[in-house]
């Protein structure tokens, strides 16, 4: 039995009257209609949704992930929800902040991108990507309470999804001057490592790019501005060609970088490899966030 309201009681009472007359089918169907209007669920969020949407054009799933850091709502969430006036400018006033910060140009010259990846090829490497991240998310010690744990299973996972030979996560220092990895792991040696410093003072172009917050996709990794400070020192020894980095968020500030090293030829990184990697990134950010709360 559908329940109507006191104020639109009267109003369904009229229409009901005039029912009773078993010809006048018009005012019946008016009143079977006028329930159906007064107790139908409000429209979805799809002003909400739109904000991910033009956020995703403006800056990819980069932006996206951005907008979703700052509202603390997924686009899933806000495609769920029903619109309302609060959310609706809550989620604006996030999504002008995204717009000036990918809006404008990167802070440093660069030759980075990303491409779209299409084919047989591409659904064979995101069936891998899906297979690997299922074998990872299905490990207690990503979800436990070391970061060092989470960053090697993280790393080794990296190497077999995007398949490069090299993987490694770093974290900021306190005043940002400094880079620390807090795990390497090469693939062919099955090794981890940890302890790396790398200053700002030393890199300055590399961690300029970094603040822009944005990916460094570096098919060329001793010609692309953000990278090239690294070709005689730490490239060319060993035999690192392209470089994908993706930044990591934690409680709303980007605190680290996801660093993949390809050897071999010159590399052209997809955007499926991309967003993999954000995915990677925003499990480390989440460990992070859990470990301080606890700390707290």
């Amino acid at each position: 039995m559908v329940k109507i309201s006191n104020i639109n009681q009267t109003k369904y009472e009229s229409y009901m009257h005039k029912a009773g007359d078993q010809t006048n089918r018009t005012a019946c169907f008016n009143a079977n209609t006028f329930v159906h209007q007064s107790t139908k669920k409000p429209d979805m969020a799809q002003k909400l949704y739109e904000f991910f949407l033009k956020a995703g054009e403006i800056g990819g799933v980069q932006a996206r992930t951005r907008l979703s850091i700052l509202s603390r709502m997924t686009s899933t969430e806000a495609k769920a929800m029903a619109d309302t006036d609060d959310k609706i400018k809550l989620l604006e006033n996030h999504f002008q902040a995204v717009q000036r910060e990918f809006g404008k140009g990167t802070s440093v010259k660069t030759n980075s991108t990303t491409v779209k990846d299409s084919g047989s090829n591409s659904t064979e490497k995101l069936r891998k990507q899906m297979s690997v991240f299922a074998d990872l998310t299905a490990q207690r010690s990503v979800y436990g309470d070391s970061l060092q744990a989470t960053a090697k299973r993280i790393t080794e996972s990296l190497v077999e999804a995007i398949d490069v030979e090299r993987a490694s996560i770093w974290l900021y220092n306190d005043d940002q001057s400094a880079i620390e990895c807090v795990d390497l792991y090469i693939r062919t040696k099955r090794e981890h490592s940890a302890g790396v410093v790398l200053k700002a003072s030393d890199f300055p172009a590399y961690f300029k790019a970094v603040e822009s917050q944005r990916t460094i996709a570096a098919v060329n990794a001793h010609t692309d501005p953000a990278t090239s400070e690294f070709s005689e020192v730490y490239l060319r020894p060993l035999g690192i060609n392209a470089m994908l980095d993706v930044p990591i968020w934690a409680n709303g500030k980007m605190v680290g970088v996801v660093c993949h090293e390809h050897t071999g030829d010159f590399r052209n990184w997809t955007t499926d490899e991309e967003t993999f990697a954000y995915i990677m990134g925003n499990i480390v950010g989440m460990t992070i966030e859990k470990l301080e709360a606890v700390e707290v």
